[in-house]
């Protein structure tokens, strides 16, 4: 008897320290697809940045959060591919900030891509200073295209 329950705690041992191998096994494979695939937190941050401005803004003339991460998309070898997939998944706010990045890295393909949002409605938060305005991205298009925004 003695040696039977000798037996089932060795099998649970095993059992256990299999499950253990399992789970470990697992909790590697994951973490290393994740680390194959990373995140981007700067880009999807500016997907959905909630106004589109340069300089300066606020009392205290900070540079907003928006200008902050497209400067550092635009300081990427990527650049470019980047900001014309913002262009097309962004909010309104990033598509400001993806036509200013195109046209100063390819100004062919900037005429190529904003050509049809020359007539949108779509509404873009800006600010300039301490002012908040709700303008059309057609509006906001024909600023950057006299060069604005650099």
């Amino acid at each position: 008897m003695g040696k039977c329950k000798i037996l089932g705690a060795v099998r649970s041992t095993v059992g256990e320290g299999m499950k253990l191998s399992i789970i470990a096994a697992v909790l590697i494979a994951t973490a290393t697809v994740q680390a194959g695939e990373p995140s981007d937190s700067t880009f999807e941050r500016i997907t959905k940045v909630h106004r589109f401005a340069f300089g300066g803004i606020g009392i205290a003339g900070i540079t907003s959060e928006g200008e902050r991460d497209y400067r550092l998309i635009l300081a990427r070898p990527s650049a470019t591919a980047d900001f014309e997939r913002l262009l097309s998944v962004g909010n309104p706010q990033a598509k400001s900030y993806a036509l200013v990045g195109i046209r100063a890295l390819s100004p062919t393909r900037f005429n190529e891509l904003s050509h049809s949002l020359r007539d949108s409605k779509e509404e873009v938060l800006t600010q300039r200073g301490c002012l908040a305005f709700r303008e059309s991205l057609a509006a906001v298009l024909k600023r950057i295209e006299a060069g604005e925004y650099r």
